[in-house]
């Protein structure tokens, strides 16, 4: 079989089984070790991009789908955390690998919202993925009590999504049109409600930021739908999930508490925590670096003759 060639950071995308399009991105060494990432909230596969060379310097392949509704890939309305990582990926992994890429191992990692779905594609994938790494995930928000403790602009976003979409949808559009036309004001608005290192990050990464939320809210049903699967069930317990997981989490963090850190890791069979003590949840930029090298290990094996 002829040897799959990713064009790194460049939009690909494949039909599913039911006729959706799903599209992803590869960062870092394409030929390297994959690992699956996903996507934080409000964002796209584009948050990824920041970990492009940290990733080719480590031997690793950042494969980075878009959820549905989310940048290049189709509408499935009333998609949840299990029934993606059974479906789509499932799909996107039979892809890659009747296109030559290596899929019998991978890793998975998932930032904020994505937190979620990575450990549902380890509930799927067991056998197949080697270990998850979080950043700065959330608890199961449809349990009694552990919505209220999540950030007011969350709450007040998940609430419209659910009980008037149409009003979310207006909303979001706003956020879309303000991170096209005027980046650097919607960074500093976004910075006010988070602690001052995320602040300090976002202004030096303006580009980045808007682009992958201009994505994230290219279609807002997207965003309404994600939303209502954020705060839904997820499919499945935490301790469901077998393969060892590494929490990473700022302790300065304002969008996610952090002693949900070590409530998740508790949850899990096989899980620690890392903690940031001045970060807050952005270390998926400042500390992508540690978040990779937890793959260090399968990258090497994946290297060696």
């Amino acid at each position: 079989m002829e040897r799959y060639r990713a064009e790194v950071g460049i939009r690909q995308t494949l039909v599913l089984p039911d006729g959706r399009t799903l599209a992803y991105r590869v960062f870092g060494d394409p030929e390297g070790f994959p690992v699956l990432t996903c996507h934080g909230g409000l964002m796209s596969g584009l948050d990824a991009e920041t970990g492009d060379e940290l990733a080719r310097e480590r031997g690793i392949a950042l494969i980075s789908p878009d959820r549905p509704g989310i940048g290049g890939t189709s509408l499935r309305p009333g998609h949840g955390t299990l029934d993606w990582a059974q479906s789509d990926v499932t799909a996107l992994l039979d892809h890659l690998g009747a296109s030559g890429v290596d899929m019998t191992r991978f890793g998975v990692t998932g930032w904020s919202e994505g937190g979620q779905y990575a450990l549902a594609v380890a509930r799927v994938h067991a056998h197949r993925v080697t270990r998850v790494v979080i950043v700065a995930g959330a608890l199961p928000l449809d349990e009694p009590g552990t919505l209220a403790a999540l950030n007011g602009t969350d709450r007040r976003l998940a609430w419209l999504s659910e009980r008037t979409p149409w009003i979310a949808r207006g909303v979001f559009g706003a956020m879309r049109t303000a991170v096209r036309l005027a980046p650097a004001l919607a960074v500093r608005a976004s910075g006010r409600a988070l602690d001052s290192s995320d602040a300090r990050l976002l202004r030096s990464r303006i580009t980045w930021f808007s682009r992958a939320v201009g994505e994230g809210l290219a279609d807002t049903r997207g965003a309404v739908e994600e939303y209502n699967a954020f705060v839904g069930a997820w499919g499945f317990a935490p301790s469901e999930v077998s393969v060892p997981v590494v929490v990473h989490q700022g302790a300065a963090d304002r969008l996610v508490p952090a002693a949900w850190a070590h409530e998740l890791a508790g949850r899990l069979p096989d899980a620690r925590v890392r903690l940031y003590p001045d970060e807050g949840h952005f270390i998926v930029v400042t500390r992508r670096a540690e978040v990779l090298d937890e793959f260090a290990a399968d990258a090497a094996s994946r290297a060696a003759p």
